[in-house]
């Protein structure tokens, strides 16, 4: 008669050890690949929300024009120029809302407090009220754009009167300026943990001449 022989204590748990070490592999492999894929993904969104934002500020800037109450300004980490702002209101008699287009102001910034580059629409009405209270930059409140953002620069294309030649600063003063700064620079440095490369753009500007009212540097 043949006796059956069953596994003992001791293959068993060998057994469950070597199951439980190869589970235990196949999962940290199918984790860390979720968590890479992840990670990618979150990065391109990112890289996505920079080119769709640069494009935005490079499609408000040349759309920009010439106003006599709203001047085309500039520093090295903001920029406010005329333009056609979107207004939203609630049609008569409906709770529908209804858009349109008012001259009004478009201003780019870097909030420090949320370390990201930041827009905000105003309509003329809004900017003549601001300069009636003689609003500080530091009040501003926009829509944030691109967060974690470590440095944020804008650098303005002039016409050199001394030389002729086409140079490079950074602010746009209407007590200096005549006209519309030629183009812009846009420059971004990204925290670490995006993993993005710093990031340049030059926007030239259709109706933009540069001009100065006064010879730098004398």
């Amino acid at each position: 008669m043949r006796i059956k022989r069953g596994f003992t204590l001791i293959e068993l748990l060998i057994s469950i050890t070597i199951f439980s070490m190869v589970g235990a592999a196949v999962y940290s492999v199918f984790a860390n690949g979720i968590a890479a894929w992840r990670r990618g993904n979150k990065n391109r969104t990112y890289a996505r929300n920079i080119r769709l934002t640069s494009e935005k500020l490079a499609r408000d800037l040349r759309n920009t024009f010439e106003f006599s109450n709203i001047a085309f300004e500039g520093t090295e980490d903001s920029i406010k120029f005329p333009a056609l702002v979107e207004v939203v209101e609630k049609a008569e008699g409906s709770e529908a809302e209804e858009s349109h287009y008012e001259v009004g102001r478009l201003s780019f910034f870097y909030d420090d407090e949320k370390k990201a580059l930041c827009r905000e629409a105003k309509t003329y009405p809004e900017v003549f009220a601001e300069d009636e209270d003689e609003e500080d930059d530091e009040d501003r409140k926009g829509e944030v754009l691109i967060e974690r953002v470590r440095e944020l620069e804008f650098e303005y294309c002039y016409l050199d009167n001394a030389t002729g030649t086409y140079q490079w600063k950074e602010d746009w003063k209407k007590e200096e300026q005549d006209t519309i700064a030629q183009a812009v620079k846009i420059k971004m440095a990204f925290d670490k943990k995006t993993e993005q490369d710093d990031f340049e753009k030059t926007i030239f500007i259709p109706i933009g001449t540069g001009r100065q009212k006064i010879t730098l540097g004398k």
